[in-house]
């Protein structure tokens, strides 16, 4: 008997829950039980800039042999949402494809509230054209003219703020709300409360948490992959490992500061066209910013990413 070529296989269409290492879990169309499935070899054998060919989002195609279920396909993603791998590795590790909208949970209290890192993010959700909720959790935990500042510098931008505490239930309806109908890949660093939020919106989750690291200052990676979860609303949530800093990927340098609202139509009043707001003669941006038109916290993280994007653009 001839031997079937792939083209003969049974195979096929499913979404990617949860990815590890060689292993996945899909949902396949028309199921509701998810089941785990490999990945082909010829899928990283291919040259990629990723460290992993596949990611929670995806749509895939699988087949079906003696050994069982496997991806064999990964479908034009829509778009995609990751950050430079960890350590010395320059590959991109994705976090999440094919989403409707970034909701990035930064909070108050422990860890502290980071510009730098919400900046970054928020840069790299503007980048991969995927639009961005901003959450402020544990505002039980910081004082109402300190919440007002921080929540009015992205109010400002034209940014969905939200403030939320999973500890007393505040903003958690209305974040359920914008969730309803729509993929969200849900970030943060470790310990902002992403887990908790999520089981206060969805009941039945069960996701476990744990307490934040006083030494530290973050959390301890209660969630270690990242994973969808479909919601009873409608719509589902790709739930992400939290991590202590956020590395952009991918972004030319001297695109960054479109990817800063503020700068965008003010940066055509500079000198020079290609003005990267640093030291430059005649700089709009540096004017505003003395002025206190734009916040000062916004330009030096600008500064600091836009150092970082130049290194690794030359290494």
């Amino acid at each position: 008997m001839a031997a079937m070529s792939s083209s003969d296989l049974p195979s096929a269409l499913a979404t990617v829950i949860r990815v590890d290492a060689r292993q996945c879990e899909v949902l396949r169309d028309e199921e509701t039980e998810p089941r785990a499935v490999r990945m082909r070899g010829r899928l990283w054998e291919a040259e990629t800039r990723d460290k992993s060919p596949v990611a929670v989002g995806d749509r895939v195609r699988l087949e079906a042999d003696e050994d069982g279920e496997a991806i064999a396909e990964v479908l034009p993603r829509r778009n995609e949402f990751g950050r430079r791998a960890a350590g010395e590795d320059v590959r991109r590790q994705l976090l999440a494809s094919n989403v409707d909208q970034i909701v990035l949970v930064s909070c108050f209290g422990t860890p502290p509230f980071s510009s730098v890192t919400t900046d970054r993010i928020l840069a790299t959700a503007s980048f991969a054209d995927i639009p961005a909720l901003l959450v402020l959790n544990k505002t039980d935990r910081a004082k109402p003219r300190k919440i007002d500042k921080i929540a009015g510098t992205y109010l400002d931008l034209g940014m969905p703020v939200l403030l939320t505490s999973a500890e007393t239930g505040e903003g958690c309806e209305a974040l359920a709300e914008a969730l309803i109908g729509k993929v969200s890949v849900l970030y943060g660093l470790s310990g902002v409360g992403k887990s908790s939020l999520l089981n206060r919106v969805e009941a039945g989750l069960g996701i476990r948490t744990r307490e934040v690291s006083e030494s530290l200052k973050s959390g301890r990676h209660t969630t270690t992959y990242a994973r969808l979860y479909p919601l009873a609303a409608g719509g589902a949530v790709i739930d992400t490992p939290g991590a202590r800093t956020f590395r952009p990927w991918g972004i030319p340098p001297h695109e960054l500061r479109l990817h800063y609202p503020e700068m965008r139509e003010l940066g055509r009043s500079c000198r020079f066209p290609a003005c990267l707001h640093r030291d430059e003669p005649d700089c709009a941006i540096t004017a505003a910013a003395e002025r206190g038109e734009i916040a000062a916290s916004r330009l030096r993280s600008y500064h600091d990413l836009l150092a970082e994007l130049q290194m690794a653009s030359e290494n």
